[in-house]
């Protein structure tokens, strides 16, 4: 016994009407409406991670990291039938990417720390008390740190 889905009066209606009939036929032909996203089946945390590319005759699950990888293949049965039939899945690790850094430009050496000029005068003067030369010396590059603007 099939479960009715539609009142006895509207299927009346739809089979009265002969454009409305051809409608109905169709969509029950063509089945329910496909997901938007095929990420959709994926939990929230893990979909925002995971981009899918269509490549020749497969898709492309690309991740940033193994540990993603690992999360989407305990996902892979349901990702896959969220996908259009006759393709393969692949996943691919594509390694993290930065944003927002031009990768054309020299990077410029790390700074350091900027002191204030009482930190600095504190250190110079704990360098000029102090008997082990290393030490001191290190205390007088650190002092070099002070901000000069």
């Amino acid at each position: 016994m099939s479960k009715k889905t539609l009142p006895d009066e509207l299927q009346g209606l739809i089979r009265a009407t002969p454009g409305l009939a051809r409608l109905a036929r169709a969509a029950r032909a063509n089945g329910p409406a496909p997901a938007e996203d095929p990420r959709d089946c994926l939990p929230p945390a893990l979909r925002d991670r995971v981009r899918l590319v269509e490549a020749e005759h497969r898709w492309l699950a690309l991740v940033e990291t193994s540990a993603t990888a690992q999360l989407l293949r305990f996902h892979l049965p349901r990702l896959r039938r969220a996908l259009p039939p006759g393709g393969d899945l692949k996943i691919v690790v594509t390694g993290k990417r930065e944003v927002g850094i031009a990768t054309s430009k020299p990077a410029q050496a790390d700074a350091g720390p900027v002191l204030d000029a009482s930190s600095a005068a504190h250190l110079r003067q704990a360098a000029d008390y102090i008997e082990d030369a290393d030490l001191a010396a290190a205390l007088r590059r650190l002092a070099g740190r002070a901000d000069r603007g």
